[in-house]
């Protein structure tokens, strides 16, 4: 697509159109999608630039999602594309895009996502999104992103501590810039104790110095060996029940077993919810019917005011407690923390005002 075509259409998407968002919806591409984020000094711009650098050099097509602070006059950008990057202004291989946060929590702007869309599905080899660099909760990218690089700097000493159960934990890839600068031994060895104090997976440092151009390919080459949490990720939630409240557990299974021909897999009494449950498994999911012990209960409440049906959805999750870090982050609202629940496995809510209506459960795998 043009880039002035391109452009239009990315505003489209900022300002809610219908059209352009159903455009994305129906489109994808095979587009690396790399978060750049950090607390603020970190160098990400500068980085963002020499990564664009190398990867034209090398004949790949790349889009930039700069994320920047909102204007308090204009209501856009404070930084502005040609402002950013301005030898890449004649390179049609290149597009950037800056997006003012517009209030948004976690570092994106709300429309970030659509816009990354738009660009892998315009076929975009990179996108690289550049995150406003709030501080330590700025973990909205790592749901967005294929591989989220998290930019640290020489001398920070204590502020690894200091920040490691927000943006530290959602890193792929570390990259410590500026590495010239005094300090950045000891950096590494800061990120490499937090890491062996349980981060839970092995996580390439790299050092380098964004404006000379040092490191870069070795960077490159970390994100290109890191698993897509995108792909790896999404892919496997898996629907694990269809909770369903019911007055009468033996009248429900009266239709459910007698007449369907399904087969309780278990029944159980949860004190902490007030319910009897009655799980019947139906192919790689289950049907979980419940049945209030006490009119107090969630499940009663729920009866009394819309009837017996359909109560919430499940999904089997990865890693729930990296997951709700990264939707608290990005306003979802979430019932209380994750908790064991029937069967010993460890669940949250999600409210149905963030889902479209319904309640959804998460589960851990």
């Amino acid at each position: 697509m043009e880039q002035r075509a391109l452009a239009r259409r990315a505003t489209a998407i900022e300002r809610g159109d219908p059209e352009a968002l159903a455009y994305v919806r129906e489109r994808s591409g095979p587009g690396l999608t790399v978060g750049i984020t950090g607390p603020p000094g970190a160098g990400k711009s500068s980085l963002v630039d020499a990564m664009a650098r190398l990867l034209r050099s090398a004949g790949k097509t790349v889009a930039v999602i700069a994320v920047d602070p909102t204007s308090r006059t204009t209501g856009g950008a404070i930084l502005g594309d040609r402002i950013r990057m301005r030898q890449h202004h004649a390179d049609p291989g290149i597009f950037i895009r800056s997006m003012a946060t517009r209030g948004s929590s976690g570092g994106l702007a709300q429309a970030t996502a659509n816009v990354a869309r738009l660009f892998r599905a315009e076929g975009f080899d990179y996108i690289l999104i550049e995150t406003v660099g709030v501080g330590q909760d700025e973990v909205a990218i790592a749901r967005l992103a294929d591989v989220t690089v998290v930019v640290l700097v020489p001398g920070m000493g204590d502020d690894v501590q200091a920040i490691k159960a927000g943006i530290m934990e959602i890193a792929d890839v570390f990259a410590i810039n500026k590495a010239d600068h005094p300090g950045a031994d000891q950096t590494e060895r800061d990120i490499q104790t937090m890491l062996s104090l349980g981060h839970g997976r092995a996580t390439p440092i790299v050092k380098t110095v964004a404006t000379e151009q040092i490191g870069i390919g070795e960077l490159l080459a970390a994100i290109e060996a890191s698993p897509r949490r995108a792909e790896t990720v999404d892919a496997s939630f898996e629907i694990d029940h269809l909770g369903i409240a019911v007055r009468s557990l033996d009248q429900a299974l009266a239709f459910y077993e007698a007449q369907l021909g399904m087969t309780v897999q278990s029944r159980e009494v949860v004190a902490a919810e007030k319910v009897n449950v009655a799980m019947l498994p139906a192919a790689d999911s289950r049907i979980e019917l419940l049945e209030p012990t006490d009119t107090d209960s969630t499940i009663a409440r729920f009866i009394e005011h819309r009837g017996e049906g359909l109560h919430h959805i499940a999904l089997r999750v990865p890693d729930l407690q990296a997951l709700v870090t990264c939707l608290k982050a990005g306003g979802a609202r979430i019932l209380g923390e994750p908790r064991s629940g029937a069967g010993g496995h460890l669940y949250v809510f999600v409210h149905p005002a963030s889902t479209g209506g319904v309640l959804l459960e998460l589960i851990q795998k």
